[in-house]
């Protein structure tokens, strides 16, 4: 009985540690907007144009995600897929962007995942987020 009482709690303490999304996005950073057809995010924080507000988010399958740069693209551009440390991976088959011109880029994010995505040129400096698709439970007009 002692023999597994290393390894219970080894399993305790690994199930217990909070999970972390990509791109730094924490469980606890996620703002659920399911059900929304359409969500906007956008680097508009007046203190900080090197942040996504939202920059972690929850959306439903086939939710239009509205990206927005300010002042263009062409100063901050998007793409999708991840960052760890100083290293910035594009994600070819990522539904988001690339945007790299213009002011405002959609996507429509159809399937159910988690898509991150990041500044080219700022995200050493936090310019980065990720969204989680999931299933809509419930259909519209559902009673």
């Amino acid at each position: 009985m002692f023999r597994l009482l290393p390894m219970v709690l080894m399993i305790v303490l690994f199930s217990s540690s909070s999970a972390f999304a990509l791109n730094s996005c924490q469980d606890g950073d996620f703002a659920d907007m399911r059900g929304e057809a359409v969500v906007r995010i956008a680097n508009d924080d007046p203190t900080n144009p090197f942040r996504y507000r939202p920059r972690c988010v929850i959306v439903s399958e086939a939710t239009r995600v509205e990206f927005r740069a300010l002042p263009n693209f062409g100063m901050h551009p998007l793409y999708g897929g991840t960052v760890t440390g100083s290293m910035a991976t594009f994600d070819p088959a990522s539904p988001i962007g690339p945007f790299t011109s213009g002011t405002q880029g959609d996507s429509m994010l159809m399937s159910s995942g988690e898509f991150p995505f990041f500044c080219d040129f700022h995200f050493t400096s936090g310019m980065m987020g990720s969204i989680r698709v999931v299933p809509e439970l419930f259909a519209e007009g559902f009673d």
